[in-house]
């Protein structure tokens, strides 16, 4: 029998909706059914063209990817439509094969988490991921995204278990994100790594990420881990940045030999390079302001005055500042900031999904905008029902005043735009948009999580009986759950 489940938990497993159907359908309703480890997903639609209800049944493809199996249509209430679902659903379950409704044209399943490279060359986050039971929520919603990824070049699953783990990462974090903002996603191409279409509008993406230092390694959060972080964000960062944004602005990639926006496929529209800060913990948290410095060289003064500025200057290196203002950067409709493409923020959204993890809880802490957009602090526990979070959460996309195609900033709602007028800077901030957080893992004996999230009241006091430790973002590292870390940003 069929059970109502989250918009969450369905989202968790499917990622197949067209946007065009939300033009003339809406959903109402999930429901989930499972038996003997074969689980079946439905939807209940109301058309909005005649009013009536309507639902879809999805099953497993040979690729694992939910797809519709069984249609219901033309109902005039709930109870109809739960009604047949019930009366199709015992079929249903005598047609599978091993878990499985075959469609006819699959290929080969996108498993990456099958070992693809000899296990001491795995690196720690797959370890991570494939051991520690505290991160299994984000393991299942990885795995459940990359079924619905497709892979140009086909190497990544070598990559993400190997040396390009941040990488592979952001490619799986951005499709999550393009997907939820009602894009269709063509990965047709070898590059850039994401086509994207809306309408009669087209965006075009290659993504880059700056890789992680040598020797960093997550430190217990406090005051001065924060001016550390803080320091190396506002010296370090202009420069990391810098050297990312040149190599891809000059980078001709084969076959063709010619620049990104000179491909015949994105020839005439908008051109944004995402990037991602994995230089070290917590730097992602606070890496968007030396962004902004080097992107527009422009200078924010303690009392909110404007100063252009020429140089970024550390020591004897220096790099110039303004990179939207050279000619050979016109071509750059926008610079994008992801600030939460980690390991932790997979595991909430898994978390959301109703996934749980047999020991822990979690517990956000940042800053979050109001319902007119206003910056506040907020704490709460991830597991309880009035918790959200959304995948485009902590995303920036920075303008650029002299694109030859801009951007048009509605194509990307929710997300906080930047861009450079004659009085200065202007930002659109949402309201309801997490601009960054700390995820705590609060560890206690399996047999007392219901209790403890009972007793939580969402105040900052901690959980008697519970160790409190960090999870992880993709720039940290442990070797054990064990090892206590206190905090982890994103």
């Amino acid at each position: 029998m069929f059970q109502s489940i989250s918009k969450e938990a369905f989202e968790a497993r499917f990622y197949g909706r067209t946007p065009f159907a939300r033009l003339f359908s809406s959903e109402i309703e999930w429901f989930s059914d499972e038996r003997d480890m074969t689980t079946v997903l439905a939807v209940m639609l109301r058309c909005e063209i005649d009013k009536d209800l309507n639902a879809i049944v999805l099953g497993r493809d040979m690729d694992r990817r939910f797809r519709a199996i069984h249609m219901i249509v033309s109902k005039d209430t709930r109870e109809e439509i739960l009604e047949a679902l019930d009366a199709c659903v015992d079929n249903l379950f005598e047609s599978h094969v091993d878990g499985r409704f075959p469609q006819g044209d699959e290929s080969t399943p996108f498993a990456i988490f099958d070992p693809r490279i000899a296990e001491h060359r795995r690196n720690r986050y797959y370890r991570l991921l494939t051991d520690d039971p505290v991160h299994f929520p984000a393991r299942v919603m990885m795995e459940e995204l990359a079924h619905w990824f497709k892979d140009p070049d086909g190497i990544f699953i070598r990559a993400l278990q190997g040396n390009e783990f941040n990488s592979r990462l952001f490619e799986l974090y951005l499709h999550a994100v393009f997907y939820e903002l009602e894009f269709e996603i063509s990965r047709e191409h070898p590059q850039p790594d994401y086509c994207l279409q809306k309408g009669s509008n087209q965006v075009f993406i290659e993504a880059v990420t700056v890789a992680e230092m040598e020797g960093t390694a997550q430190r217990e959060l406090n005051p001065e881990t924060i001016e550390e972080v803080q320091r190396h964000a506002a010296e370090e960062m202009p420069f990391k940045f810098s050297r990312a944004l040149l190599n891809k602005v000059r980078h001709r990639p084969e076959p063709n030999r010619v620049h990104y926006w000179e491909l015949d496929h994105v020839r005439g529209g908008p051109f944004v390079i995402a990037l991602h800060d994995y230089s070290r913990p917590l730097s992602m948290a606070f890496s968007s302001l030396a962004l902004q410095e080097y992107l527009y060289g422009v200078r924010v003064t303690e009392d909110g005055h404007c100063e252009n500025f020429e140089r970024h200057v550390l020591g004897e290196r220096s790099i110039p500042a303004n990179f939207f203002a050279h000619d050979r950067h016109t071509h750059i409709a926008a610079v994008m900031l992801a600030t939460q493409a980690t390991i932790p923020k997979f595991n909430r959204m898994g978390r959301l999904a109703g996934l749980r993890s047999p020991n822990s809880l979690a517990v956000v802490t940042g800053t979050r905008t109001d319902a007119h957009g206003i910056p506040r602090p907020f704490h709460a526990v991830v597991e309880k029902r009035d918790y959200t979070e959304q995948w485009h959460d902590g995303i920036y996309v920075f303008h650029n005043p002299r694109a030859v195609h801009p951007l048009d900033h509605n194509l990307f709602p929710h997300v906080i735009h930047v861009f450079k007028t004659d009085s200065g800077i202007e930002q659109l901030v949402p309201s309801n948009f997490i601009v960054s957080s700390i995820t705590n893992m609060l560890i206690t004996d399996p047999s007392g999580i219901d209790d403890a999230l009972r007793r939580f009241d969402g105040t900052d006091a901690p959980l008697e009986d519970s160790q409190t430790t960090a999870d992880l973002d993709a720039g940290t590292s442990a070797s054990s759950l064990d090892e206590i870390i206190s905090s982890s940003v994103a």
